[in-house]
């Protein structure tokens, strides 16, 4: 049964400032870019050489992951769009607490159930389920029986793990996902399993999550999603 790779950007310049990105287009830090030279040997060494192909997000912070990886398997991206983050309305561009002084309740109640309560002007959650899931479909239909690489925000990797699991889509930010974090699962007819999660072992003590400089959003789910998940 063929795999899809999912892997999250490496850090922006905005998660390093805790900045909600959404569909806005902030390039990687050059931390972000290390992140992605390490990704790129951990995948060398583990991942299996029959990759089909490789997709992406054209968001930069995505892009530029995904070419860093597309050199290493002397693969082309295809950039598809409806891989794009969650947009975040009027909450993009300002940083967790510049929302959390504004709207300190709507902020929690975000985070808690974003179906119900989602970002002023932002992305219907279902649509973004419906946009993210068919995009996989499609490449899975497009590539039958080949393993992918898929390199997306945190948002949209979440919705795709929530989908894998029969979790609602409500519950996304119950499921961490880090910079440069590689997830992988497997689909076939109804059969769908998660086999690996949120892993950021190639990244080492100097650059894990929780060595972030500035970057509290990467040790909490709630944080990380704007600053990591959906501004990814």
């Amino acid at each position: 049964m063929p795999k899809f790779v999912l892997i999250r950007h490496g850090e922006s310049v905005w998660n390093s400032e805790g900045r909600m990105q959404g569909n806005l287009d902030p390039e990687l830090s050059p931390r972000g870019k290390r992140q992605a030279g390490l990704l790129v040997s951990h995948l060398r060494t583990h991942l299996p050489r029959s990759v089909g192909a490789i997709y992406a997000s054209p968001l930069q912070r995505a892009a530029q992951t995904a070419e860093e990886i597309g050199r290493a398997f002397h693969l082309p991206v295809i950039h598809d769009h409806d891989l794009r983050e969650m947009h975040l309305g009027t909450w993009e561009g300002k940083t967790v607490a510049e929302i959390q002084a504004s709207a300190p309740e709507h902020y929690e109640q975000w985070l808690e159930d974003p179906l119900t309560h989602p970002a002023p002007g932002g992305e219907d959650l279902r649509a973004f389920e419906r946009r993210v899931v068919g995009a996989l479909q499609r490449m899975q239909q497009a590539h039958p029986g080949t393993n992918l690489i898929v390199v997306s925000h945190g948002g949209a990797i979440r919705a795709i793990l929530c989908f894998a699991l029969g979790l609602d889509i409500r519950y996304l930010f119950r499921l961490k996902q880090n910079n440069t974090a590689v997830s992988q699962i497997k689909l076939e007819g109804r059969v769908r399993q998660v086999l690996l999660l949120n892993d950021t072992c190639h990244l080492g003590p100097d650059f894990s999550p929780q060595r972030s400089p500035g970057s509290q959003s990467q040790t909490t789910g709630p944080q990380d999603y704007e600053t990591t998940v959906c501004g990814q």
